[in-house]
């Protein structure tokens, strides 16, 4: 059977075509390069100097990163029962001068959420600028592949003692004056919680009251409705996901059905209660990171883990491109020996 060369040639090249537009599963995941420029963005656009990105304390927002997707515990109290100062610190950031950091995190679909959305409230809005009136000059940022379309979002700012930028700190409190800005301020942003469904009321309505770190996607997650839903309920915008701590959403008009959760990375459904704070008191420095045991906090959202990482199925795509290509390259070679006989 005599086939024409000139279809050979075309199928060949469809198959090179194929394999060069490949690209990795994980090429749209967002970086902490990506979180830190930005926050600093995000300052320029408030009249604040930016950060810089020191690799250090990015190695240190990552590891926490990791670490909360690895545990399914969010929050500031990381390996060890460490804080963000000492989890910096062991990546040997300030050369053993003494230092000082603080931390926001959030489990959301893009940066823009965690700024914008997540970090909306007043208190993760002073870790991005004014930070209480430190002048932090360094900052790092960490992304993890949280599942169903999240990522766990960390974001260290941090200085060394005696080091500070000169750069301008207006006052984003808008409740103090600058005296009153000098003070310590409670670090509020340890206060995250998950997403606990709301009760229905008696006429079958379902309305849920925001609290920190909450975001817009995981709430819809949560009570099992898509972002379109719930933004028309609540008469937003269609490409709004700003919501504030306090905030009251409606789930579920009166006289409806309880929709079905969907599975997510949250806390399992009951009563919503604020978490018994703890007062962390470091004892020593560690030299090396060394995650502990697997434990549960109350409150704390547990994560689904992908059966099969990033890495590991981009490697079964390319195997599987690789197997279409030389079977395809395979079956030019015959049909073109063939022709010539």
């Amino acid at each position: 059977m005599k086939i024409n060369k000139i279809a050979i040639i075309l199928l060949a090249l469809a198959l090179a075509a194929s394999l060069g537009t490949y690209s990795p599963v994980s090429a749209g995941q967002p970086t902490g390069y990506d979180l830190v420029a930005a926050v600093n963005a995000y300052r320029a656009a408030n009249g604040y100097y930016a950060f810089n990105a020191n690799s250090l304390v990015m190695a240190a927002a990552q590891a926490h990163a990791d670490w909360i997707v690895q545990t399914g515990q969010g929050g500031h109290t990381g390996s060890g029962g460490s804080d963000e100062t000492m989890r910096v610190s062991w990546t040997g950031y300030g050369g053993g001068a003494s230092i000082k950091c603080d931390e926001n995190w959030a489990a959301s679909s893009s940066v823009e959420e965690a700024i914008y959305s997540a970090w909306s409230d007043w208190t993760h809005q002073e870790v991005m600028l004014n930070s209480w009136g430190n002048r932090y000059t360094d900052a790092g940022g960490g992304v993890a592949d949280w599942g169903n379309g999240l990522y766990v979002f960390v974001l260290d700012v941090c200085l060394v003692e005696g080091q500070s930028s000169t750069g301008a700190v207006p006052s984003t409190n808008p409740n103090s004056g600058d005296a009153a800005e000098a003070q310590a301020t409670a670090d509020l942003s340890n206060y995250v919680y998950g997403v606990n469904l709301a009760t229905p009321q008696a006429d079958g309505s379902i309305k849920h009251t925001v609290l920190n770190g909450q975001t817009l996607t995981a709430i819809a997650t949560a009570y099992g409705v898509t972002l379109d839903e719930l933004r028309e309920l609540n008469k937003m915008a269609a490409d709004d996901s700003d919501i504030w701590v306090g905030e009251e959403l409606l789930i579920q008009p009166a006289g409806s059905a309880l929709p079905t959760p969907a599975a997510s990375p949250t806390a399992a459904p009951q009563a919503e209660t604020a978490p018994t704070a703890v007062q962390i008191t470091p004892t020593r420095i560690a030299q090396a990171y060394v995650p502990p045991p697997t434990q549960t906090a109350a409150g704390a959202p547990t994560a689904t883990v992908p059966a099969a990482s990033p890495a590991e199925r981009q490697t079964y795509q390319i195997f599987g491109i690789l197997l279409i290509a030389f079977s395809g390259i395979g079956l030019a070679v015959m049909l073109f020996i063939s022709n010539k006989r």
